[in-house]
């Protein structure tokens, strides 16, 4: 009996936290953080970081020393000037080490890092920008349920009339013409009710496109008002201090200087030492022909190119260019980046002097829609009146909705231009995006 009562303990347990779970729903911190960790774009920006920094190791093998081994077999029939034939046989080991290149090898070597530099901050913003569209497609959601709700009350308030103007016009009370104008008012509710569920189904499309699955029972975000700063002076400088993709625009500078460096080590000499070990049978060798050679050199070798076409003074000039040209693009990244800033603050500041208003309109065309009805049941009112200021008790109410998550979508924008969305869910970038 006790066992029994156990195991009907457990299987309720289960139960009510499995449903606890299915209740709670999704937040908006889970959606984001499932995007970037399954969103293409970011997933492919995070592999081309990882493919930089192998080309960072490339650059710095010049560094360290190459050991090269040959092994060769052959044979040779010798005609003239006598006949003859071997069978040459070798092995050679050659250790070369670089000692000077104009600081060639080291210029590269910075030049890699700094595009690694740039690809992690392009895979931050790339995050920022995937989360700001997770964010998007959440709110979205979230706005076109609120807005089948206001649907299904607008059509509610015409049942309810529809019903007392039928009850009235079977007693003579009420014109003929009054149940008419309610049955194309009840007519206009029921096909806003069909828009507004469309409007959840493309919610709906948009959101699996963007998160990978369809939403079930998202959970409202708090707003992220406190996070937001107090002037947009403020905004600006956070924006230009921390955008990932303005500092990524930075390194892209940094990686052309160096690159500008490398080229410029074109017109020094370049020093190699070189350690060479030869074995050999029936082969010919630096010291004439022999059945067997043994035998070990150390030399250094000085390049040095004195004439190629201006080959390397048009590659110093290409690479002077194309510092040039990465500055301007930092600089036309930077004007968007406070364009974005501004625009996005500025539509949140009115946004947040709309909310106000429609919140009073709101309220006010609730009175005169309760007034209304009451002055209509006592004759006061035409209901012509009356559905005309409950429409407008409704359209304030949708403009509300539409607005309070207008403002809220500005907020995160802000963040966003910021660089600072992902770290405001309590989120955090791909490791790959480390600098």
């Amino acid at each position: 009996m006790k066992r029994d009562l156990k195991v009907v303990l457990i299987l309720f347990w289960v139960f009510f936290l499995a449903g606890a779970l299915n209740v709670r729903g999704e937040t908006l911190q889970e959606a984001v953080k499932t995007v970037i960790q399954n969103n293409p774009d970011v997933s492919s920006a995070a592999y081309n970081k990882l493919a930089r920094e192998q080309e960072v190791r490339q650059a710095m093998s010049d560094f360290y020393p190459k050991l090269d081994t040959a092994l060769s077999a052959g044979y040779v029939d010798q005609n003239h000037p006598y006949h003859d034939n071997n069978h040459p046989n070798s092995a050679k080991v050659r250790l070369s080490q670089n000692l000077f290149r104009g600081g060639a090898t080291l210029s590269e070597t910075n030049r890699q890092k700094s595009r690694v530099a740039s690809q992690a901050y392009l895979l931050q913003g790339t995050s920022e920008n995937t989360a700001l569209l997770a964010c998007r497609v959440y709110l979205n959601y979230l706005k076109a349920l609120e807005q089948h709700e206001l649907s299904k009350e607008n059509l509610l308030i015409h049942l309810r009339f529809f019903d007392q103007i039928k009850l009235r016009s079977q007693a003579g009370v009420d014109r003929g013409v009054d149940f008419e104008q309610i049955k194309a008012r009840l007519a206009l509710a029921k096909s806003n009710l069909v828009v507004t569920q469309a409007h959840i189904e493309n919610a709906k499309t948009d959101y699996q496109a963007v998160v990978g699955y369809f939403p079930v029972n998202l959970v409202k975000p708090e707003p992220p008002y406190k996070s937001i700063p107090a002037t947009l002076q403020e905004a600006e400088k956070l924006a230009l201090d921390n955008h990932p993709t303005l500092k990524s625009a930075k390194a892209d500078i940094e990686a052309r200087k160096y690159q500008y460096r490398t080229a410029k080590a074109l017109v020094y000499p370049s020093l190699d030492l070189n350690a060479e070990y030869t074995w050999g049978d029936e082969i010919s060798g630096p010291f004439g022909y022999s059945n067997y050679q043994d035998y070990f050199q150390a030399y250094a070798t000085l390049n040095f190119n004195v004439f190629n076409g201006l080959n390397n003074k048009a590659r110093i000039k290409e690479t002077s260019y194309l510092i040039n040209e990465a500055e301007q693009i930092a600089k036309k990244t930077e004007l968007q980046t406070i364009q974005s800033i501004r625009l996005s603050y500025e539509q949140y500041m009115a946004d947040q002097r709309r909310v106000a208003e429609l919140e009073q309109y709101v309220v006010a065309t609730d009175k005169t829609a309760e007034a209304f009805i009451s002055q209509w049941s006592i004759g006061r009112r035409t209901l012509f009146d009356v559905l005309d200021s409950s429409a407008e008790k409704i359209t304030a109410k949708s403009d509300l909705i539409n607005a309070q998550y207008d403002k809220m979508y500005d907020a995160y924008r802000i963040l966003n231009g910021m660089g600072k969305l992902v770290h405001s869910l309590d989120l955090t970038w791909p490791v790959e995006s480390r600098i």
